[in-house]
C-alpha cells in the first residue's frame, strides 16, 4: 500500500514534467527553436555572461552538446561569446539584441500557453506550493541520507 502511494506521487510529476516540456517545445518550435535552445534564451536571460560549463552543468547536458547548441545559436546572431577580463581563457555567454527580443518573443507565448494554471485559487495555488515544497524538502533530506 505505502509503495503504491509512491508510486502514485512519482507518476503524477512524471507526466505534470512531461506536459510542462511538451508545453515549453511547443513554445519554442513556434519561434522556430528547440525546447533546449528555449532553456538557453531563459538561463541567459536571469544570468548574463555565464560560462559555458556553467551553462551545461545548469541544463544537465556534456559540455560538447552545449557546444553544439551555442554554436548554433550563435551562428544565428541569438547570442555571442566574449573572453572574460579575468581568465582570457575562459569563455561566456550573453544574449544579443535579437536574443534578447527573441526571449520576450517566446517567454510570452510559453505564459500564453501555461495561462490555464491561473484557474487554479489562491487558496489552491498557495497549497500546491506548500506541498510541493515539503516534497523538496524530504527528497532532499533522503538524498543526503543516502
Amino acid at each position: 500500500m505505502e509503495e503504491q502511494r509512491i508510486v502514485g506521487i512519482f507518476q503524477t510529476y512524471r507526466e505534470i514534467n512531461q506536459v510542462f516540456f511538451q508545453i515549453l517545445s511547443k513554445a519554442a518550435s513556434k519561434h522556430n527553436l528547440t525546447a533546449l535552445q528555449l532553456l538557453v534564451l531563459r538561463i541567459l536571460h536571469e544570468t548574463p555572461e555565464i560560462r559555458m560549463s556553467e551553462l551545461a552543468e545548469k541544463l544537465n547536458v556534456g559540455n560538447s552538446t552545449m557546444s553544439g547548441i551555442v554554436d548554433r545559436m550563435v551562428k544565428a546572431g541569438i547570442l555571442e561569446r566574449e573572453r572574460t577580463e579575468a581568465d582570457r581563457r575562459a569563455m561566456t555567454m550573453k544574449l544579443t539584441e535579437k536574443g534578447k527580443e527573441l526571449w520576450r518573443e517566446t517567454d510570452a507565448t510559453r505564459m500564453n500557453m501555461l495561462r490555464p494554471l491561473l484557474s487554479m485559487t489562491e487558496q489552491d495555488h498557495r497549497e500546491l506550493g506548500r506541498l510541493q515544497n515539503e516534497v523538496l524538502r524530504l527528497l532532499k533530506q533522503s538524498k543526503e541520507e543516502a
